[in-house]
């Protein structure tokens, strides 16, 4: 797992990154900090115990590689493709996703609480058992998945395409949806109220 010591900075909570004594933000040069991060996962197949907490990707391709235990909070990732990319026990809460694309993704055990996601595609992937709590999703295009357990508690969906999803045990309670397409979508094997979910 990657490391829980906290950056060098007197009075600084968060994390150290990329194997230094602190965090990007008081990296002496987060420019090349974030640099040295970008070839770090360019080059590796396997990124695995890491912490990125604050890097900012732009057109970076993760395709093929697998993200096992890192921790990503409050990243910026825009257009960025993970395509057969497999994502396991990461966490990416708090970050920015758009025009980013997931084809052939395999995500297990991953949170992706209180995030921003537009203009995204997710098709043909696995998202087991992740965690979306809190999320804004707005014109995505999520179909032809597996949300087997994955959770949307809390969250605001607006504009999303579900349809031709495996949402069993997948929940929605308390979320705000709007215009959202289930087609062909197990809707009856999902949990969207212990109240009331609102709708649009």
């Amino acid at each position: 797992m990657f490391s829980f010591k906290r950056c060098s900075i007197p009075d600084c909570s968060n994390f150290i990154f990329n194997c230094t004594d602190r965090c990007l933000k008081h990296s002496p040069d987060t420019s090349s900090a974030s640099e040295d991060a970008r070839r770090l996962i360019k080059e590796k197949k396997v990124v695995r115990d890491l912490c990125f907490e604050g890097l900012e990707l732009e057109d970076f391709a993760f395709d093929g590689k697998l993200l096992h235990s890192c921790f990503f909070k409050g990243c910026t990732f825009i257009n960025c493709s993970f395509a057969e990319t497999t994502i396991r026990q990461c966490f990416f809460d708090f970050s920015t996703f758009k025009g980013c694309t997931f084809k052939g993704a395999r995500i297990k055990q991953s949170s992706f609480a209180v995030s921003s996601f537009q203009w995204n595609r997710i098709n043909s992937s696995e998202v087991f058992h992740s965690n979306f709590n809190g999320s804004t999703i707005l014109n995505c295009n999520l179909s032809d998945n597996d949300f087997y357990y994955s959770s949307f508690l809390n969250a605001q969906l607006r504009n999303i395409d579900f349809s031709n999803c495996n949402i069993k045990k997948a929940s929605f309670v308390f979320s705000r949806l709007e215009n959202i397409n289930f087609k062909n979508s197990n809707v009856q094997e999902a949990l969207f109220e212990v109240t009331g979910a609102l709708y649009g």
